[in-house]
């Protein structure tokens, strides 16, 4: 049977049917340790694609996990009922009690301890995210008739007892659902963390706070945002016995509030179901409301995470090979060359019709360039696009659109990467990613190169 005391206090705490959690838990495909390994390996919006499990020893048992999170979630079971449930089979396949977790496919072994501490941190992670990602997708949807989100920071009590001070001084901040802020601090903001966010309308904010709206919304600024990059070290042992110490950059983007600087904990800086919905096009119209200086300041606060989290789309599309209709911001023109394509002053061509300095690519078209008969460009290059975007040379025609060229290769300077972009039909608003290749160097001498 059902827990009637959790699934009450799931619907108070997410206040939406379960059926959205399982939807987006449901559709979450396995990966094993040839791909996945260190919780590093896997971050942010590229949880809302693929189930991990850190220092798993086969997608088999990735799957079993997954298998009896799912169940406990669709029936609203209980972590013992979890536990009950996969325990005997983690005892088969060798994963539970002091173990040494063996990765066959990347030649790697690590002294672990799998126990109900560990277990219980997979369901509580597994069901909490599921149940945001559903929570925000039906707050998406109510959008145009409860458009304010507010942050709801759980007080010290029975079901949280060790509140984090930093998240209580976001309690009750207001902001539209289309504002930055949400993100980089969507609720949860780190393990075991119990904050939550509820929708609003205009009627019911004012209500709440007994004050106009505009005197309790807040709006995002650029110099809001403040990131920190932190260095983990994590040490590599070889089944040959030999050790190698990895050093990780990861960096966390913070939220300042007064004098203080709330951080999610590394990796949660980012809203679960946001992949899913399209988070990106809710970035492209904040920073279309901008006026053009302020969009490139707004797009500098939150390029570490875009930065990082493409990498991540990349790594994960091409490893799932199963295209979803989703479209991520590529990156962002400077002013110049948006000013420049729009207005061709520079050519005798016609003005581009475009809205926002953001490019785009489609999940597909990370796909194809990828494909592993004939790939167009390195997996390396494509995930830093919205780093080389920035520094590229630039060139633009009416037949093969906006055009970026990288320097000549280190390796060979004979040639150079180019990847375009154009609009898929002629009523977009802004230009898709197209193709990606390796071209002549001296191709770039006979175009005219847009500044």
């Amino acid at each position: 049977m059902p827990d009637e005391k959790l699934q009450k206090e799931l619907s108070v705490l997410f206040n939406l049917p379960h059926k959205k959690a399982i939807e987006y838990f449901d559709k979450k495909v396995a990966l094993g340790p040839k791909k996945h390994w260190d919780w590093t390996d896997t971050m942010r919006h590229a949880h809302d694609r693929v189930f991990v499990v850190a220092k798993a020893t086969s997608i088999d048992l990735v799957k079993d996990i997954h298998a009896s999170l799912l169940k406990a979630i669709k029936e609203g079971k209980p972590y013992q009922d979890f536990a009950n449930d996969i325990i005997p089979t983690l005892k088969e396949k060798g994963w539970w009690g002091n173990i040494d977790a063996v990765n066959k496919d990347q030649k790697l072994v690590k002294p672990i301890t799998v126990d109900h501490r560990r277990l219980r941190n997979i369901f509580n992670t597994n069901v909490k995210t599921a149940y945001a990602a559903g929570r925000y997708e039906r707050m998406m949807e109510d959008a145009d008739v409860a458009p304010y989100w507010r942050y709801v920071a759980v007080p010290k009590g029975a079901g949280n007892k060790n509140p984090r001070v930093e998240h209580a001084a976001l309690h009750n901040l207001v902001f539209r659902y289309d504002d930055p802020f949400w993100q980089t601090h969507y609720a949860p903001n780190g393990w075991g963390c119990h904050c939550t966010v509820s929708r609003m309308t205009k009627r019911t904010l004012e209500k709440k706070f007994g004050k106009p709206a505009n005197e309790v919304v807040r709006e995002s600024k650029p110099e809001d945002f403040i990131t920190k990059t932190e260095e983990i070290e994590r040490e590599h042992i070889r089944l040959d016995g030999t050790v190698e110490t990895q050093k990780v950059k990861v960096t966390t983007t913070g939220y300042k509030i007064g004098n203080t600087v709330v951080y999610p904990s590394q990796g949660w800086d980012y809203a679960p179901g946001s992949y899913s919905f399209d988070y990106d096009r809710m970035l492209e119209r904040k920073i279309k409301e901008l006026p053009l200086k302020e969009q490139e300041a707004m797009f500098d606060q939150l390029s570490s995470q875009v930065v990082n989290s493409f990498k991540n789309i990349v790594n994960v599309e091409s490893v799932l090979n199963t295209p979803k209709g989703e479209t991520f911001v590529a990156g962002m023109l400077p002013e110049s060359v948006f000013e420049n394509i729009k207005t061709a002053k520079d050519a005798k061509r016609k003005p581009l019709n475009i809205e926002t300095r953001l490019l785009s690519i489609k999940d597909k078209r990370i796909i194809h360039a990828l494909r592993s008969n004939h790939p167009a460009i390195p997996k390396d290059v494509l995930a830093r696009l919205p780093e080389n975007i920035r520094n590229w040379i630039c060139t633009y025609t009416e037949r093969e659109g906006l055009v970026f060229y990288s320097e000549p290769l280190k390796d060979d300077k004979s040639k150079r990467y180019k990847v375009a972009f154009a609009k898929d039909t002629p009523k977009d608003a802004y230009l898709t990613f197209k193709t990606g290749m390796l071209v002549d160097a001296k191709s770039l001498n006979r175009k005219t190169v847009i500044k």
